[in-house]
């Protein structure tokens, strides 16, 4: 989830994925897109999310790929109402977690997923599984719903995607 200037390419040009148009192209007119869309009373879209229905590491997931807000509407509260919707449908289609990919270096963002809406680094982060350590730019983070709070299956090796 990146949360700087909509479509902006800077937060990934930053980590060892880089920037790629035409995979962002395909990624967002994927079939298995959804989209929430917050907008202003005059219908112009000034927020998103981008997510999936996904399976991850055995457990079916809501995979928020990405959360963009104009600068205009940020710390107003927009942001956490978008995550808390995302929580919402997450719960009512009995999904166990909702999870999310930070870049280490988007400080803010970071700390707006860890303190204000408590997830929590997931197992299957590159810092927790052992795959690539402290070389990798983001952290896998998630929070468990209440169809999640069963015993989480064994952290035994590394079932995310690696960053090699």
């Amino acid at each position: 989830a990146a949360s700087g200037p909509p479509r902006s390419p800077c937060r990934y040009e930053q980590s060892e994925w880089g920037w790629k148009d035409r995979e962002k192209r395909d990624e967002l007119t994927d079939e298995r897109a959804w989209f929430l869309i917050a907008r202003e009373p005059s219908a112009r879209p000034v927020a998103f999310s981008h997510f999936r229905f996904d399976v991850e590491c055995g457990d079916e997931v809501l995979y928020c790929y990405e959360v963009q807000l104009e600068s205009q509407v940020r710390r107003r509260g927009l942001g956490k109402f978008l995550l808390q919707i995302l929580q919402l449908v997450a719960n009512s289609t009995q999904m166990k977690k909702v999870m999310l990919t930070v870049f280490k270096h988007n400080h803010g963002a970071y700390q707006f997923f860890r303190e204000a809406l408590q997830f929590d680094i997931d197992d299957s982060s590159p810092s927790v599984s052992g795959c690539c350590g402290d070389d990798c730019s983001y952290e896998v983070l998630s929070r468990r719903t209440k169809f999640g709070d069963g015993h989480p299956l064994p952290a035994a090796g590394h079932c995310g995607t690696c960053c090699h």
